[in-house]
C-alpha cells in the first residue's frame, strides 16, 4: 500500500476515500484515529494518509483529479463571472537543515506546498472556495 494524499481535515479525507471506494478502488486512511483524536499531532505524523494498492495508484489519482476538475468547472469567478477557475500549486523547498526541520515540525514534510485558485480569464485569486 502507498500513500497518495495526506489530509488534516477528517471530512475531506473521508469524502475522497468514498470517491475511491465507489470507483472500486480499495483504500483506507492511515492514522485517521490519531489525527481525529488529537489534531495537534497531525503535522508530526504527516496527517491522515490515503493508502491505496501500488497497482491502483494511477487509477486512484485519475479519479481524484477528475472529481476536483469537475468541482472546479462548477465554480464561477467572483470578479468576471467566467468558469475558468484553475488550481495552482507552488512548492517551496528549504535549503538549510534548520528550515527543513522547522517545516517538518510545522507541516509534517520538508517542503511546503501552497495552493491557490486563480481565474485565468481575469487573473483574480479566489480565496473563498
Amino acid at each position: 500500500m502507498i500513500a497518495i494524499r495526506s489530509y488534516d481535515n477528517y471530512i475531506f479525507a473521508n469524502l475522497q476515500k468514498s470517491l475511491l471506494l465507489n470507483a472500486g478502488i480499495y483504500c483506507y486512511l492511515k492514522d485517521e484515529n490519531v489525527v481525529t483524536i488529537d489534531p495537534f499531532l497531525s503535522p508530526a505524523i504527516g496527517g491522515m494518509k490515503l493508502m491505496v494498492n501500488k497497482l491502483d495508484v494511477e487509477a486512484a489519482n485519475n479519479v481524484l483529479e477528475a472529481a476536483e476538475q469537475a468541482f472546479l468547472e462548477t465554480l464561477t469567478c467572483n470578479a468576471c463571472g467566467q468558469k475558468t477557475i484553475q488550481k495552482v500549486v507552488s512548492k517551496k523547498t528549504f535549503h538549510t537543515v534548520w528550515k527543513r526541520f522547522w517545516s517538518m515540525l510545522k507541516n509534517g514534510q520538508p517542503v511546503e506546498y501552497t495552493t491557490i485558485y486563480k481565474c485565468y480569464s481575469c487573473g483574480c485569486i479566489q480565496d473563498n472556495l
